[in-house]
Parts: C-alpha cells; sequence; structure tokens
C-alpha cells in the first residue's frame, strides 16, 4: 500500500513541476514584454520632448518665420531618434527565448519597429513556429507594415499557411481577407482578380465582428449608396431625446455629420 502511495505521490509531483515550470515562464515573459513596452515607450516620450524643446527655442522659431527649411532640419538633426532596430533585434532575442510564449513580443515589435531586418526576422519567425497560434489574432488585424516590408512574395507566402494552417476561424478569415487585398492592388490580371475574389467569399463565410462589417461594406457601398439611389433610412434622436427619421425630412437639403473617436 505504501509503495502505491508512493508511486501516486510521484505521478502527481511530475505533472505539477512542468505545470509550475510552465507558469513560471509565463510569468517571466511578461515580465520581459512588459519591460521591453515600457523602455520603448520611454524612448519615444524622450525624443518627443527633445523635439518639442528644440521648437521651442528662438533659433529653431526664427528659421520657421523665415521659411529656412534647411536650418530647421539641421536644427531636428541633432535629435536622437528611437533605434527601432535595436529594440526590434530585442523583440525577435525575447521571441526566441520564450517559445511558445514568444509570439507577443513579435505581434509588438510588427506594430511599433519599423525596419526591414526586423520584419524579415518576425515573418520568419511566424512562418517556423506560430502559424497555428492563437496569439496571432491582434497582429492579423493590422500586419499591412509588416507585408509591405518583406515585400509581396513573402508576405503571401506567409499569408497563405495561416490560412491554411491556424485552427481559428477568424485568424484564417483575416489572412484571407489581406490575401485578397494584396491581389487586388496595382493592376491586377484577370486570373488575380478571381483569385481576389474567391478569398474574399471564403474570408466572408468565416469572419466576424469588425472583419465581417469591413467585408460587407463595400457591397453595401455598391447596392445602397449611389448617386441617384434613396438614402437608406436613419433612425435615431434629436438633442432634446425626440425620436426623428431621416426620411421625415424628405424633399429638404439635410447635411449629415458622421464623426467618431478612434
Amino acid at each position: 500500500m505504501n509503495r502505491i502511495r508512493s508511486a501516486l505521490a510521484l505521478l502527481a509531483l511530475v505533472a505539477i513541476v512542468p505545470a509550475q515550470a510552465g507558469a513560471a515562464q509565463a510569468a517571466m515573459a511578461t515580465a520581459e514584454y512588459d519591460t521591453l513596452v515600457a523602455a520603448w515607450k520611454a524612448e519615444v516620450q524622450r525624443n518627443r520632448d527633445a523635439v518639442k524643446l528644440i521648437q521651442a527655442s528662438a533659433e529653431y522659431v526664427k528659421a520657421r518665420e523665415a521659411k529656412d527649411n534647411a536650418k530647421t532640419r539641421e536644427l531636428m538633426a541633432d535629435v536622437k531618434r528611437p533605434d527601432a532596430k535595436v529594440y526590434g533585434e530585442k523583440a525577435l532575442a525575447l521571441a526566441d527565448q520564450f517559445g511558445d510564449d514568444g509570439v507577443r513580443f513579435l505581434t509588438y515589435a510588427a506594430a511599433n519597429f519599423n525596419d526591414k531586418d526586423v520584419a524579415s526576422g518576425i515573418v520568419e519567425r511566424i512562418g517556423a513556429r506560430y502559424v497555428k497560434s492563437p496569439g496571432l489574432a491582434e497582429l492579423m488585424e493590422r500586419p499591412m507594415g509588416l507585408m509591405q516590408s518583406v515585400g509581396p512574395e513573402k508576405a503571401g507566402e506567409l499569408l497563405g499557411k495561416i490560412a491554411t494552417e491556424n485552427p481559428d476561424n477568424q485568424i484564417k478569415a483575416w489572412a484571407k481577407y489581406w490575401q485578397s487585398i494584396q491581389l487586388s492592388r496595382g493592376k491586377p490580371t484577370d486570373e488575380q482578380k478571381a483569385a481576389a475574389a474567391t478569398l474574399l467569399a471564403d474570408a466572408e463565410k468565416l469572419a466576424t465582428g469588425d472583419l465581417a462589417d469591413r467585408i460587407a461594406a463595400p457591397k453595401f457601398q455598391q447596392d445602397n449608396l449611389q448617386i441617384g439611389m434613396t438614402v437608406p433610412e436613419i433612425v435615431g434622436e434629436d438633442v432634446d431625446g425626440v425620436p426623428f427619421k431621416l426620411s421625415d425630412y424628405r424633399g429638404k437639403v439635410v447635411v449629415l455629420d458622421f464623426w467618431g473617436y478612434w
């Protein structure tokens, strides 16, 4: 009986140790991520403060008033810009260090460190390790800066792998959507147009939320917002809380002001 208990205790310990190790690594990755983000934000803020200081100087103001662009550029040249490549390489190294927890570093690097070598490193690592990761969701919402840095061939290859291999339908939808956008740019051939339409249709079947709205918008515009068409109904309340409809003002001149915060 004692041997059985000892064996069970050993099995429990074997299960607990990897879980604890995994939790510890995740915590360490979070701490390193927070440190990287804070350091970059501080660097960017230092740059902004330095720019403001020069712009407030009498010499700069005088040059601006004289429209002396050469002088203003000379003064601004003394401001040290944040080194995106240094921080980007740090992010790549951290991604390598933390394995499955590393995708967050690549996502942050893609959004903040505009450097071609860093972009290539991000794409290579995603293609080799993170194609199936649910952590790609944030990156796939805004990947075009990264894709433009590495060029259409590498970008298309990566998007194709994500669209094929990632198990998350929304991530698949984003990948197909961006493939469609990429194929539609410039002067696409008839074959590229057909492929783009197929990819967009596939994305539409999988998409939810903002992406679904984004895909539906051009068709809605084509079907409802052309010159000569009746404006779609808008229902709301005025500043006094009184309900109204846009159609109540038919025959009158109406100015619509669409606004929001981003």
